[in-house]
């Protein structure tokens, strides 16, 4: 919405700041009213049918037809597929610019089966963002299986969802589980060969066949032993300089990396559950390794559900699940370990019921193609022009004039566009009801505090001179 004034003040009269204009225009008895007429530039989006949704209108407006302001409850009706608090809604904030608080309701199913993206520069509220609708997915009329790869520590404070009534039933009482590093393992056997490849480094081709060979020729569970020795088998000598540099790598990059363990692996059926939030807390992980565990989870998620869905054998997932990837922009670039199971789940996973949502401060490193598979968009702040390109290239549902509005948003406002809502809207976001574990630090008072502290070791320290 534009607003152009159709008629100025002259000059004359803003020729004195602490005259007001409209004390001059009474003095000469001017008709105030001739200076508040308004050309204001809207979008007609059409008339809304229950079963088409919005129909783009053949025919205009007449000239002089009035233009009212749409009621709460007409924007309710029109705009959202959900009503507040009803089975599959997710109730994230309020109609920006309304004097009356409008909820804005997102469709649950549509959100996990077509993927949805939270795209913000840093201090937005991204994250916060992402709290408010992990506080959604598990309330009584969700109960949702959700799994968050938290890289910086920040959702751990949704373990209060735990405590709070707004969350319980009287047969529902949701779940919060933190994992932290001791108990996030991968079990070597899981690790498919290309993901294998990529922890060793600096391979020549002699290792690469060595290390394809023994690989082959091991079944179902093995431990980095077993692999060792097959890799002396295949190479005839355990005097081999390609087996013994091959063997060097393993035990430096396999061995000693806590992730990856020869028995201890996170069973699928007691990470993912109707109802519980599972937090793997990534932050004391490698680069690497966080790559490798996002790349061997998301695809033993992926096929668990298509066992289940199919009745094959092995892993089974018997209902949906949706996972939150924070800091997405590591994991969805083309040179990312996890690349190909993401990209793959993006395009193939709301036919399994495996959904995504992917949070960045950059997607301009976000690869294209994967931006283009979430649906629903919810973009904040971002000033960035390659980012603000990225935007406008991947996501069809935002406009030009969307695009515009990103710089002037401030922080906990937002656009939210795509198939989980009848029409583009600016929101401001709800207040959570857990609170927020991404909070910057407020440097001033720490400082102080630690000064103060070392104030008082240095006068307990001190020794008295003679003269005292």
């Amino acid at each position: 919405l534009k607003r152009t004034p159709l008629r100025l003040y002259p000059d004359l009269y803003l020729s004195k700041p602490t005259v007001e204009p409209e004390r001059i225009l009474k003095a000469l008895n001017i008709n105030l009213k001739e200076f508040e007429l308004f050309e204001i530039k809207t979008s007609i989006i059409g008339y809304f049918d229950e079963k088409l949704g919005f129909v783009n209108p053949r025919i205009p407006p007449k000239p002089g037809q009035q233009i009212f302001l749409a009621e709460a409850d007409t924007i309710q009706e029109v705009l959202m597929k959900k009503k507040i608090n009803k089975i599959g809604s997710l109730h994230i904030g309020y109609l920006l610019n309304r004097e009356e608080d409008v909820p804005v309701i997102l469709d649950t199913n549509l959100v996990v089966s077509e993927h949805l993206c939270i795209l913000a520069s840093t201090g937005s509220g991204k994250s916060y963002l992402a709290g408010v609708l992990a506080e959604e997915l598990l309330k009584p009329y969700n109960s949702a299986a959700l799994l968050i790869l938290d890289p910086h520590g920040e959702y751990h404070t949704l373990k209060e969802i735990e405590g709070l009534n707004e969350f319980k039933r009287e047969d529902y009482i949701p779940y919060v589980r933190i994992y932290g590093k001791g108990e996030i393992k991968i079990r070597l056997s899981e690790l498919e060969y290309n993901e294998l490849l990529n922890l060793l480094p600096e391979l020549t081709e002699k290792m690469e066949a060595l290390l394809n060979k023994a690989y082959r020729s091991l079944e179902g569970k093995f431990t980095s032993d077993d692999l060792i020795n097959q890799i002396v088998e295949a190479a005839g000598d355990e005097k081999d300089v390609t087996a013994k540099a091959l063997i060097w790598r393993i035990r430096r990059y396999i061995q000693a990396v806590d992730v990856i363990d020869d028995y201890l692996h996170m069973e699928l059926a007691e990470l993912a559950k109707p109802g519980q939030a599972s937090v793997l807390q990534l932050s004391e992980l490698s680069d690497i390794e966080q790559e490798v565990l996002v790349s061997v989870l998301l695809r033993r998620i992926l096929n668990a559900r298509i066992n289940a869905e199919k009745g094959l054998n092995g892993e089974k997932l018997e209902y949906p699940v949706f996972i939150v990837v924070e800091e997405a922009h590591r994991f969805a670039s083309r040179d990312a370990r996890s690349f190909n199971v993401l990209k793959t789940i993006l395009s193939e996973g709301r036919k399994f019921g495996v959904g995504v949502c992917l949070i960045s401060q950059r997607p301009s490193k976000i690869d294209s193609d994967i931006l283009s598979q979430c649906m629903t968009q919810i973009i904040m702040r971002i000033v960035n022009p390659a980012d603000q390109e990225n935007i406008r290239s991947s996501v069809e549902s935002i406009g030009k004039d969307l695009i515009e509005e990103l710089p002037g948003l401030t922080k906990g406002q937002a656009i939210v566009a795509g198939v989980a809502i009848n029409s583009p809207v600016l929101i401001r976001v709800r207040n959570r009801l857990t609170s927020h574990g991404g909070i910057s630090k407020d440097a001033a008072s720490e400082w102080m505090n630690w000064s103060s502290k070392d104030e008082i070791k240095i006068k307990q320290n001190q020794k008295r001179l003679f003269w005292e």
